[in-house]
Protein backbone atom coordinates (compact mmCIF):
# COMPACT_ATOMS: atom_id res chain seq x y z
CA UNK A 1 0.00 0.00 0.00
CA UNK A 2 1.38 3.44 -1.32
CA UNK A 3 1.76 6.19 1.63
CA UNK A 4 -1.76 8.40 1.34
CA UNK A 5 -3.42 5.63 -0.91
CA UNK A 6 -6.11 3.24 0.33
CA UNK A 7 -5.85 -0.47 -1.58
CA UNK A 8 -9.07 -1.64 -0.46
CA UNK A 9 -12.76 -0.08 0.24
CA UNK A 10 -13.18 1.16 4.58
CA UNK A 11 -14.87 -1.35 6.39
CA UNK A 12 -15.05 -1.16 10.11
CA UNK A 13 -16.24 1.29 12.94
CA UNK A 14 -14.05 3.85 14.56
CA UNK A 15 -14.79 4.63 18.14
CA UNK A 16 -13.45 6.75 19.93
CA UNK A 17 -12.72 8.05 23.78
CA UNK A 18 -12.09 11.09 25.22
CA UNK A 19 -9.82 12.51 27.75
CA UNK A 20 -9.69 16.21 27.11
CA UNK A 21 -5.76 16.98 26.66
CA UNK A 22 -5.32 13.72 26.65
CA UNK A 23 -6.86 13.26 22.84
CA UNK A 24 -3.69 14.29 21.67
CA UNK A 25 -2.60 10.37 21.61
CA UNK A 26 -5.82 9.86 19.42
CA UNK A 27 -4.72 12.37 17.21
CA UNK A 28 -1.71 11.37 16.43
CA UNK A 29 -3.09 7.60 15.39
CA UNK A 30 -5.52 9.12 13.41
CA UNK A 31 -2.58 11.05 11.99
CA UNK A 32 -0.96 7.32 11.25
CA UNK A 33 -3.95 6.03 9.70
CA UNK A 34 -4.11 9.21 7.35
CA UNK A 35 -1.24 8.78 6.21
CA UNK A 36 -2.01 5.42 4.84
CA UNK A 37 -5.29 6.81 3.42
CA UNK A 38 -7.37 4.79 5.32
CA UNK A 39 -11.03 6.37 6.72
CA UNK A 40 -13.19 4.94 8.33
CA UNK A 41 -16.69 4.86 7.06
CA UNK A 42 -18.59 5.20 10.23
CA UNK A 43 -16.89 6.61 13.49
CA UNK A 44 -18.80 7.27 16.84
CA UNK A 45 -17.06 9.95 19.37
CA UNK A 46 -16.91 11.45 22.97
CA UNK A 47 -15.66 14.37 24.61
CA UNK A 48 -12.15 14.76 23.27
CA UNK A 49 -12.48 12.07 20.48
CA UNK A 50 -15.14 14.42 18.79
CA UNK A 51 -12.38 16.98 18.38
CA UNK A 52 -9.99 14.51 17.05
CA UNK A 53 -12.79 13.24 14.74
CA UNK A 54 -13.20 16.64 13.26
CA UNK A 55 -9.67 16.65 11.48
CA UNK A 56 -9.64 12.99 10.32
CA UNK A 57 -12.40 13.67 8.40
CA UNK A 58 -11.56 17.35 7.33
CA UNK A 59 -8.45 15.01 6.04
CA UNK A 60 -5.81 17.46 7.74
CA UNK A 61 -3.20 15.16 9.09
CA UNK A 62 -1.37 17.01 12.22
CA UNK A 63 -4.01 19.68 12.96
CA UNK A 64 -4.64 18.42 15.87
CA UNK A 65 -1.13 18.29 16.87
CA UNK A 66 -0.15 21.17 15.96
CA UNK A 67 -3.34 23.18 18.06
CA UNK A 68 -2.45 21.52 21.03
CA UNK A 69 1.22 21.93 21.13
CA UNK A 70 0.88 25.90 19.96
CA UNK A 71 -1.98 26.83 21.86
CA UNK A 72 -1.76 24.51 25.20
CA UNK A 73 -0.64 27.20 27.48
CA UNK A 74 -1.93 30.25 25.51
CA UNK A 75 -4.53 31.99 27.93
CA UNK A 76 -7.29 32.38 24.91
CA UNK A 77 -6.94 28.66 24.29
CA UNK A 78 -8.14 27.44 27.72
CA UNK A 79 -8.41 28.34 31.71
CA UNK A 80 -9.95 29.30 34.77
CA UNK A 81 -10.85 32.70 33.35
CA UNK A 82 -12.75 31.53 30.61
CA UNK A 83 -14.78 29.23 33.24
CA UNK A 84 -15.31 32.16 34.93
CA UNK A 85 -16.51 34.62 32.25
CA UNK A 86 -17.54 32.39 29.84
CA UNK A 87 -18.83 29.11 31.13
CA UNK A 88 -16.23 26.69 29.96
CA UNK A 89 -12.77 26.19 30.98
CA UNK A 90 -11.91 25.34 27.14
CA UNK A 91 -12.88 28.59 25.26
CA UNK A 92 -14.63 26.92 22.09
CA UNK A 93 -15.74 30.38 20.91
CA UNK A 94 -11.66 30.82 20.35
CA UNK A 95 -11.23 27.04 19.02
CA UNK A 96 -14.47 27.33 16.68
CA UNK A 97 -13.74 31.14 15.61
CA UNK A 98 -9.77 32.94 15.32
CA UNK A 99 -7.98 29.43 15.78
CA UNK A 100 -10.26 27.87 12.95
CA UNK A 101 -10.91 30.27 10.91
CA UNK A 102 -6.93 31.98 10.81
CA UNK A 103 -4.35 30.87 13.01
CA UNK A 104 -4.63 27.21 12.17
CA UNK A 105 -7.29 27.13 9.37
CA UNK A 106 -9.90 24.13 9.75
CA UNK A 107 -11.05 22.72 6.68
CA UNK A 108 -15.13 22.84 6.78
CA UNK A 109 -15.46 22.37 3.01
CA UNK A 110 -13.67 18.79 3.23
CA UNK A 111 -15.37 17.89 6.26
CA UNK A 112 -18.90 18.96 5.13
CA UNK A 113 -18.21 16.60 1.49
CA UNK A 114 -16.87 13.83 3.92
CA UNK A 115 -18.78 10.70 2.79
CA UNK A 116 -18.29 8.98 6.04
CA UNK A 117 -21.09 9.12 9.08
CA UNK A 118 -19.75 10.72 12.08
CA UNK A 119 -21.47 10.32 15.38
CA UNK A 120 -20.87 12.92 18.55
CA UNK A 121 -22.31 11.67 21.71
CA UNK A 122 -23.94 14.23 23.81
CA UNK A 123 -26.04 13.39 27.26
CA UNK A 124 -29.19 14.93 28.07
CA UNK A 125 -28.88 16.90 31.14
CA UNK A 126 -32.78 16.00 32.13
CA UNK A 127 -33.31 11.97 30.54
CA UNK A 128 -30.00 11.39 31.46
CA UNK A 129 -29.32 9.68 27.97
CA UNK A 130 -27.07 9.58 25.36
CA UNK A 131 -28.02 10.96 21.95
CA UNK A 132 -25.92 10.37 18.81
CA UNK A 133 -25.74 13.04 16.33
CA UNK A 134 -24.84 12.46 12.66
CA UNK A 135 -22.70 14.79 11.06
CA UNK A 136 -25.02 14.11 7.74
CA UNK A 137 -27.90 16.07 6.72
CA UNK A 138 -26.62 19.12 9.62
CA UNK A 139 -24.81 22.90 8.97
CA UNK A 140 -21.21 23.00 10.14
CA UNK A 141 -22.75 26.15 12.42
CA UNK A 142 -25.21 23.85 13.62
CA UNK A 143 -22.80 20.43 13.96
CA UNK A 144 -20.23 22.37 15.39
CA UNK A 145 -22.32 23.16 18.79
CA UNK A 146 -23.29 19.07 18.59
CA UNK A 147 -19.47 19.14 18.71
CA UNK A 148 -19.30 21.87 21.59
CA UNK A 149 -21.67 19.83 24.07
CA UNK A 150 -20.35 16.28 23.50
CA UNK A 151 -16.70 17.81 25.21
CA UNK A 152 -18.57 20.58 27.93
CA UNK A 153 -17.38 18.39 31.01
CA UNK A 154 -19.96 19.00 33.72
CA UNK A 155 -17.84 21.90 36.17
CA UNK A 156 -15.57 22.20 33.35
CA UNK A 157 -17.81 23.80 31.10
CA UNK A 158 -21.85 24.77 30.85
CA UNK A 159 -24.49 22.68 29.34
CA UNK A 160 -25.09 23.82 25.69
CA UNK A 161 -28.61 24.33 24.56
CA UNK A 162 -28.97 22.04 21.29
CA UNK A 163 -33.15 22.84 20.03
CA UNK A 164 -34.89 22.94 23.65
CA UNK A 165 -32.70 20.63 25.24
CA UNK A 166 -29.65 21.43 27.52
CA UNK A 167 -26.62 19.00 26.66
CA UNK A 168 -23.15 18.05 28.40
CA UNK A 169 -20.31 15.50 27.73
CA UNK A 170 -21.35 12.42 25.98
CA UNK A 171 -19.18 10.68 28.82
CA UNK A 172 -21.34 11.33 30.87
CA UNK A 173 -24.08 9.38 30.20
CA UNK A 174 -21.52 6.62 28.07
CA UNK A 175 -18.52 6.69 30.10
CA UNK A 176 -15.45 5.50 28.40
CA UNK A 177 -16.62 4.36 24.75
CA UNK A 178 -20.13 2.57 23.56
CA UNK A 179 -20.03 -1.19 23.11
CA UNK A 180 -20.52 -2.55 19.95
CA UNK A 181 -24.55 -3.16 20.99
CA UNK A 182 -24.74 0.34 22.58
CA UNK A 183 -24.33 2.06 18.96
CA UNK A 184 -27.65 3.10 16.71
CA UNK A 185 -26.10 1.22 13.91
CA UNK A 186 -25.11 -2.74 13.44
CA UNK A 187 -20.65 -3.11 13.10
CA UNK A 188 -19.01 -6.22 13.16
CA UNK A 189 -15.77 -4.91 13.30
CA UNK A 190 -15.08 -2.04 15.95
CA UNK A 191 -12.09 -0.02 16.84
CA UNK A 192 -11.14 1.69 19.58
CA UNK A 193 -8.73 4.19 20.17
CA UNK A 194 -8.51 5.01 23.89
CA UNK A 195 -6.63 7.29 25.43
CA UNK A 196 -5.53 5.76 28.89
CA UNK A 197 -3.92 2.40 29.33
CA UNK A 198 -4.50 -1.29 29.78
CA UNK A 199 -4.35 -1.09 33.98
CA UNK A 200 -6.04 2.06 34.37
CA UNK A 201 -9.08 1.88 36.83
CA UNK A 202 -11.13 5.41 38.27
CA UNK A 203 -11.45 5.77 41.99
CA UNK A 204 -14.91 5.17 43.60
CA UNK A 205 -16.90 8.59 44.00
CA UNK A 206 -17.42 8.75 47.72
CA UNK A 207 -20.67 10.13 49.98
CA UNK A 208 -18.78 13.57 50.29
CA UNK A 209 -17.97 14.11 46.84
CA UNK A 210 -21.08 13.27 45.93
CA UNK A 211 -23.03 15.60 47.75
CA UNK A 212 -20.25 18.53 46.98
CA UNK A 213 -21.04 17.30 42.72
CA UNK A 214 -24.74 17.98 43.94
CA UNK A 215 -24.23 21.27 45.20
CA UNK A 216 -21.78 22.93 42.31
CA UNK A 217 -24.34 21.44 39.73
CA UNK A 218 -27.31 22.33 41.26
CA UNK A 219 -30.68 21.05 41.42
CA UNK A 220 -31.14 21.73 37.50
CA UNK A 221 -28.62 19.02 37.09
CA UNK A 222 -28.63 16.83 40.07
CA UNK A 223 -29.45 13.99 37.59
CA UNK A 224 -25.87 14.79 35.56
CA UNK A 225 -24.48 14.92 39.34
CA UNK A 226 -25.87 11.65 40.46
CA UNK A 227 -25.03 9.87 36.83
CA UNK A 228 -21.04 11.82 37.40
CA UNK A 229 -20.76 10.15 40.90
CA UNK A 230 -21.80 6.61 38.89
CA UNK A 231 -19.32 7.00 36.70
CA UNK A 232 -16.13 4.88 38.25
CA UNK A 233 -17.90 2.12 38.51
CA UNK A 234 -19.22 2.21 34.44
CA UNK A 235 -16.35 3.25 33.82
CA UNK A 236 -14.24 0.28 35.49
CA UNK A 237 -17.28 -2.33 34.30
CA UNK A 238 -17.09 -1.09 30.39
CA UNK A 239 -13.08 -1.18 30.75
CA UNK A 240 -12.75 -5.08 31.45
CA UNK A 241 -15.84 -6.09 29.19
CA UNK A 242 -13.72 -3.94 26.36
CA UNK A 243 -10.36 -6.96 28.13
CA UNK A 244 -12.81 -9.74 27.53
CA UNK A 245 -13.88 -9.03 24.27
CA UNK A 246 -10.23 -7.87 22.76
CA UNK A 247 -8.92 -11.08 24.19
CA UNK A 248 -11.59 -13.05 22.37
CA UNK A 249 -10.77 -11.10 18.92
CA UNK A 250 -14.13 -9.36 19.09
CA UNK A 251 -12.87 -5.84 19.23
CA UNK A 252 -9.61 -3.92 18.26
CA UNK A 253 -7.88 -1.51 20.53
CA UNK A 254 -5.32 0.93 20.21
CA UNK A 255 -4.23 2.27 23.67
CA UNK A 256 -1.19 3.34 25.44
CA UNK A 257 1.17 1.19 26.11
CA UNK A 258 1.99 2.66 29.36
CA UNK A 259 0.81 4.76 32.12
CA UNK A 260 -0.08 8.71 30.58
CA UNK A 261 0.90 11.29 32.95
CA UNK A 262 -1.28 13.76 30.27
CA UNK A 263 -3.90 15.84 32.87
CA UNK A 264 -6.99 16.81 31.62
CA UNK A 265 -6.08 20.06 31.16
CA UNK A 266 -2.28 19.96 30.44
CA UNK A 267 -0.31 22.38 29.15
CA UNK A 268 2.98 21.14 29.23
CA UNK A 269 4.29 20.96 25.66
CA UNK A 270 6.82 18.07 26.50
CA UNK A 271 4.21 15.82 27.98
CA UNK A 272 2.11 16.46 25.24
CA UNK A 273 4.92 15.83 22.35
CA UNK A 274 5.59 12.64 24.14
CA UNK A 275 2.02 11.49 24.33
CA UNK A 276 1.76 12.34 20.30
CA UNK A 277 5.09 10.60 19.59
CA UNK A 278 3.61 7.44 21.38
CA UNK A 279 0.49 7.64 19.41
CA UNK A 280 1.89 8.22 16.14
CA UNK A 281 4.32 4.85 16.66
CA UNK A 282 1.38 3.09 17.97
CA UNK A 283 -0.65 4.11 15.30
CA UNK A 284 2.15 3.33 12.74
CA UNK A 285 3.28 -0.05 14.07
CA UNK A 286 -0.53 -1.95 14.56
CA UNK A 287 -1.85 -0.70 11.32
CA UNK A 288 -1.13 -3.78 9.06
CA UNK A 289 -2.48 -5.82 12.21
CA UNK A 290 -5.45 -3.95 12.10
CA UNK A 291 -6.13 -4.29 8.18
CA UNK A 292 -5.89 -7.99 8.79
CA UNK A 293 -7.76 -7.89 11.36
CA UNK A 294 -10.70 -5.70 9.55
CA UNK A 295 -10.97 -7.81 6.52
CA UNK A 296 -10.29 -11.48 8.22
CA UNK A 297 -6.93 -11.39 6.58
Amino acid sequence: MLKGESIKKPQGTLILEGGAMRGIFTAAVLDAFMERGYYFPEIASISAGTMQALCYLSRQRGRNCKVNLTYAADKRYMGVWHMLHGGSYFNFDFMFGELAHTLVPFDTETFMSAPERMMALVTDCESGKVRYVCNKGHSWEDYIKVCEASCSIPLFSSPVTIGRSLYVDGGVGMPLAPLPEELPFKTERPVYILTRDISYRKKRVGKLQHMILRTLLGDSLRRIADMMASIPERYNEKAEELIRREQRGEVFIIRPDKPVEVSRTEKDVNKLQALYDEGLRIGRERFDEMMRWIFHA
